[in-house]
């Protein structure tokens, strides 16, 4: 079981509809879940996407 709430669907959807800030701090503003700015800088620090992952 993964230590990080399930965000990559999250992230991917606010890669798409986000259009100027990119950053752990905007999606944790937006989240549909509790997301702390942290979480997702540690998620992403933890993971290594290619682009058609995403």
């Amino acid at each position: 079981m993964s230590v990080y709430p399930c965000i990559k669907d999250i992230y991917k959807t606010f890669l798409r509809v986000s259009s100027v800030r990119y950053s752990g701090l905007a999606l944790s503003e937006v989240s549909p879940s509790p997301l702390s700015h942290d979480t997702v800088s540690r998620w992403l620090k933890s993971r290594c996407f290619r682009p058609k992952d995403l």
